[in-house]
């Protein structure tokens, strides 16, 4: 009997990716148990840091961000480029609905306020995957060329609201911790639960820009307070609220057109009074813009200001707009999507290939476009045709993950890193 060949790298690869996804899975729905709010992800990354540190990464960079990021560096045995690949961590103030065994249950503090906290957008899942590639590459450094540097990311969600302005990608890079060393390429996946079953392990990628920019903003509205009784004596800033809320929902659909830009305006918080029979001095209003053309978003950061400060003035009060935090929009790389589109080809289902689209995310990982090219790309978690539950959109309190997808994510990860670098040798052989 002819001895057996040797395994192929890329075999090892798989291979590892198949011992070790029950213990990713392990690991995703325990921070899907323990969720944890934008910049207060101590526990989670805890956790993460520790398990660098005992893989034997070279460098683990703790509370960075000005919080709870974690940035661990591991050497490859041979010489080559830096690769950083992005997982995030953070929850949000969502109650949870799906009825999972392992579904949250915890609190948190969320300006101020005490609020249910879950993992509705999947980066319990984005932050196990990378937990699990770490284990792979630190078994295989010795075929690893260059370098990888492991980004886990506070608030990709938005800072907590006594950190407003900058949000966990932007601060890492205002901070400077991708100036030495600085990555060669970014590389960033994300699950997308649409809500179509049967996609579990779709990969979506598109070479060129994403859907969204995203400027937030927050309305102060002034007023004068009374007596609920005597509302003549009062200037009512909850009113005022209100009316800017229902005029601001006309803005994209009769000051842009429509055929040429997609735009979207949401409000999210409107709060305001401490007692039902006092009217409040002020109310306060945060949502967000989005839109694909700056000169587009420009415009209409002017349409709101002057619709609120109509309204306001034409009711007797005042309104103040801070647009406080600005995230551009996902700017992949063409060259590097086509250069590494045969590694995703690779980890991709057989029988869902992957699919060029546009990608339908706002991420903050776009910041890390200013520091180096940039791959974003989406993998399918959508449940099984036969499966009898049913999953809600990203932040709805039925959203759920089917975890076959994850076993594509990580495999995607894995090859993009090694394959990154093999590449760049052929390009630049020394």
């Amino acid at each position: 009997m002819s001895p057996s060949l040797p395994e192929t790298l890329t075999e090892r690869l798989d291979r590892r990716a198949d011992e070790i996804f029950a213990r990713m899975i392990a690991w995703r729905r325990d921070f899907h148990a323990h969720p944890e709010l934008g910049n207060q992800e101590v526990r989670t990354a805890g956790i993460v840091a520790d398990h660098l540190e005992r893989l034997g990464f070279d460098e683990v960079r703790r509370n960075l961000g000005g919080s709870t990021g974690v940035i661990g560096i591991l050497k490859g045995g041979q010489p080559g480029p830096c690769v950083a690949l992005r997982a995030d961590m953070d929850a949000l103030p969502v109650r949870e609905a799906t009825g999972l065994d392992f579904a949250s249950v915890k609190t948190g503090v969320w300006g101020g306020e005490t609020v249910p906290v879950m993992h509705a957008c999947g980066h319990d899942a984005h932050t196990a995957v990378q937990m699990a590639v770490a284990e792979i590459l630190a078994a295989e450094r010795d075929a690893l060329r260059g370098s990888v540097m492991l980004v886990f990311q506070p608030a990709e969600e938005g800072p907590a609201p006594d950190w407003q302005g900058l949000s966990g990608a932007a601060r890492l890079v205002a901070d400077g911790e991708f100036d030495d060393p600085t990555p060669d390429a970014f590389f960033c996946f994300h699950v997308l639960q649409d809500e179509r079953p049967g996609t579990a392990g779709e990969i979506r990628v598109h070479e060129g820009d994403g859907t969204y920019a995203m400027n937030l903003l927050r309305i102060r509205i002034h007023g004068r307070g009374g007596h609920g009784a005597f509302p003549w004596r009062t200037v009512d800033p909850l009113l005022i609220g209100a009316q800017i809320l229902t005029a601001l929902q006309a803005i994209p659909a009769k000051n842009v057109n429509v055929n040429e830009n997609d735009v979207t305006l949401s409000i999210g918080i409107f709060k305001g009074g401490t007692k039902f029979n006092v009217i409040p001095e002020t109310a306060e209003m945060e949502g967000a813009l989005r839109f694909t053309d700056p000169a587009t978003g420009a415009y209409l950061e002017s349409r709101v200001e002057a619709v609120c400060r109509g309204i306001a003035e034409a009711a007797g009060g005042r309104a103040e707009v801070d647009w406080y935090m600005r995230v551009p929009l996902v700017r992949n790389d063409p060259a590097l999507v086509r250069r590494m589109r045969p590694s995703l080809d690779r980890a991709a289902p057989v029988d869902r290939p992957v699919v060029e689209v546009e990608n339908c995310f706002l991420d903050d990982v776009s910041n890390f476009a200013a520091i180096a090219p940039l791959m974003f790309f989406t993998v399918g978690v959508g449940l099984d045709e036969d499966d009898a539950a049913r999953s809600g959109f990203h932040h709805e309190p039925t959203f759920r993950v089917n975890e076959a997808g994850l076993k594509t994510a990580l495999r995607a990860m894995v090859n993009v890193t090694f394959d990154y670098a093999e590449a760049s040798l052929k390009n630049d052989p020394g």
